[in-house]
């Protein structure tokens, strides 16, 4: 009996202190682990211009109403991060005197750019029905969290005339889109 008991004691021992050592050994990689990774997580830089191609696509058409798509997608190894809310103005000829409304909607966060998940966002506005409730518009401008911007025409080369509820303008939502053409 006395034999069991001291050899059951001794196993006792053993596998208590291969547990500390254990639990010792899992604490400190935890630790080595939490720490490396919080200081060699480098931050992701605001997107500027030449971070990202810039597509037109999904142009849609209906008696009043027209709209296309505006998709932008981060180049190979390029991650960087911008506002969901589209950061666009309008562009309208010399001789356009009316200020076109622009209305561009977000929900206050920031997106991550990355080359597998594009951004789209959707520009919608109506034709004029009547000649004294158009405006023309020319361009857009995209402008970056990082200052820079690019300018292009208003879906297609030349003037489009609007009507002057002015313009709507989606929040980037992701996935992949229908653009066609890279805009430069």
């Amino acid at each position: 009996m006395r034999r069991t008991t001291r050899v059951t004691a001794v196993a006792a021992a053993l596998a208590a202190t291969l547990l500390t050592g254990s639990a010792m050994a899992s604490a400190t990689t935890t630790i080595s682990t939490s720490t490396s990774t919080s200081t060699s997580k480098p931050s992701v830089r605001p997107c500027g211009t030449e971070d990202v191609s810039f597509y037109f696509g999904g142009y849609s058409y209906g008696l009043s109403h027209r709209s296309f798509d505006i998709t932008l997608l981060a180049h190979d190894g390029i991650t960087c991060t911008l506002s969901d809310t589209p950061l666009i103005t309008l562009r309208t000829p010399p001789e356009e005197t009316a200020k076109i409304p622009l209305t561009v909607n977000g929900r206050g966060g920031t997106l991550v750019l990355r080359p597998d998940s594009p951004l789209h966002a959707t520009v919608a506005y109506s034709i004029p029905d009547l000649p004294e409730n158009k405006v023309q518009v020319n361009g857009l401008t995209l402008a970056m969290p990082d200052g820079s911007s690019r300018g292009t025409s208003f879906l297609f080369p030349g003037t489009t005339e609007i009507s002057k509820g002015g313009v709507l303008v989606t929040s980037w939502t992701t996935g992949i889109g229908g653009g066609e053409g890279e805009e430069r």
